[in-house]
């Protein structure tokens, strides 16, 4: 049974893990102009996204 919680709780933490990034990256602001009032992400000119600094 402990094997069964253990296996349960490292399954949970990989799937928020793996979550939280795709959760970001949708909120994200698809426009130059929009990124730049957001005074903890940066527009990177290479990849025509905004990403954080």
């Amino acid at each position: 049974m402990s094997k069964k919680f253990m296996s349960a709780a490292i399954l949970a933490g990989l799937l928020f893990g793996l979550a939280a990034p795709i959760a970001e990256a949708k909120s994200a602001p698809k426009t130059k102009s929009a990124c730049e009032k957001i005074t903890n992400m940066k527009w990177d000119d290479a990849t025509s996204k905004c990403v954080k600094k």
